[in-house]
């Protein structure tokens, strides 16, 4: 039987090593998570003790997800996306993970093969090999920032059926420019690839710019888009996601989930609710994450090692020196030596950087990094 070799996260990985050590009683700063430091607000644990409480939420509910958590998520989309659809358009995952892996198992099957532009989330390979087909890098020619449409048609072939995009990036933190998404998508349109965009880090943007969903339907492209609390409502434990498609793809999407996981806890649907409809505490976290960035750049730039500016998420991507270019080895001595853990940038197809997480406490954060540059340098 010809089976694909998956392998586990790295970043899970390393984010479990750095809390192994710590319980042993090493001083750590684990700057691998990617999740908000921050407790889930009070108002949406308060909607999921409701919902505990109440016998209705206790049963079976439908594969696709509750019919007011799907409208839910369809009012997001109209805020945070700039498009308009209904809960036909909609189906509520555990997490966006699930999320990726019902779409893609919906779009392409074996021999397929989908562009997966370089740097990517460590999950984004994995995924399409888990649904059959081939994950095929585009690394950006200038070597550095997000791929343009150049690099996407130089490893297209006839067999491409999709492409990922994710914007906020991870594990940059960068957005793609307006203009480049409307040639991608003008592009995709034109030889009837689906661009699957995680919009996970959607509303922790720090810059304004239309979607790639509103970009892509506007081309005419076909578009499904993924998306979670995870991050912008500090809920990464909920397991609340969705995926946002026309309804032929939602209803293969909602048939696959109803023969593996079934429907997304309701519990757990009751606070996404809660936190889609309640206040936007987004708001809050962009203006945190956007000064802790600043503050990170001015510890990087004072230590002479290059990184792009993030526009969005809680991800910095800095480049190791020169004369350094085993990333994991590095990882390795960091993390012993140095007491600070990163994600190597092998991980996510670019070796030569490490990732790093700022979204954890402020002090932490900032003595890891530290910590970091001041190691780099000595390398």
């Amino acid at each position: 039987m010809n089976t694909p070799r998956i392998t586990t996260s790295p970043t899970g990985g390393l984010r479990e090593l750095a809390r192994s050590l710590q319980a042993e009683g090493r001083d750590i700063v684990n700057l691998t998570a990617g999740e908000l430091a921050t407790p889930t607000p009070p108002h949406i644990v308060e909607a999921a003790v409701k919902a505990a409480h109440d016998p209705a939420r206790h049963g079976y509910g439908s594969a696709a997800g509750d019919p007011e958590c799907r409208d839910a998520v369809a009012g997001w989309a109209g805020r945070s996306l700039g498009i308009e659809v209904d809960r036909s358009h909609v189906a509520v995952t555990n997490g966006a993970k699930q999320a990726l892996h019902n779409a893609l198992r919906s779009l392409v099957g074996h021999g397929d093969e989908v562009i997966v532009p370089a740097p990517y989330w460590v999950t984004f390979p994995e995924a399409v090999r888990l649904a059959g087909a081939v994950a095929v890098p585009a690394h950006p020619r200038s070597g550095g920032g997000l791929p343009d449409v150049a690099d996407l048609d130089a490893v297209c072939s006839a067999v491409t059926r999709a492409v990922i995009i994710c914007s906020p990036h991870n594990p940059t933190g960068l957005v793609h420019d307006e203009s480049q998404l409307e040639e991608i998508a003008q592009w995709a349109a034109e030889h009837g690839i689906w661009i699957v965009s995680d919009d996970t880090y959607r509303d922790l943007s720090f810059v304004q710019a239309r979607s790639t969903p509103e970009i892509a339907r506007n081309a005419g492209c076909e578009v499904v888009s993924l998306g979670s609390t995870s991050k912008s409502h500090a809920m990464t434990g909920w397991r609340t996601g969705w995926l946002i498609a026309p309804a032929e793809v939602v209803a293969t999407a909602t048939a696959i989930q109803s023969h593996t996981s079934s429907n997304v806890c309701r519990v757990s649907q009751a606070a996404a609710l809660a936190a889609l409809t309640g206040p936007d505490v987004a708001a809050q976290t962009r203006r945190q994450l956007k000064e802790l960035r600043d503050e990170l750049l001015g510890v990087f730039e004072d230590a002479h090692i290059p990184v792009q500016t993030p526009q969005g998420a809680f991800y910095l991507f800095p480049a190791v020196p020169s004369n350094d270019r085993d990333d994991v080895g590095l990882v390795v001595r960091l993390l012993e030596d140095a007491g600070v853990a990163v994600v190597p940038g092998s991980a996510f197809g670019v070796a030569g950087h490490v990732r790093v997480s700022y979204a954890g406490a402020r002090e932490a954060v900032v003595d890891g990094v530290r910590r970091l540059t001041t190691a780099l340098r000595a390398s």
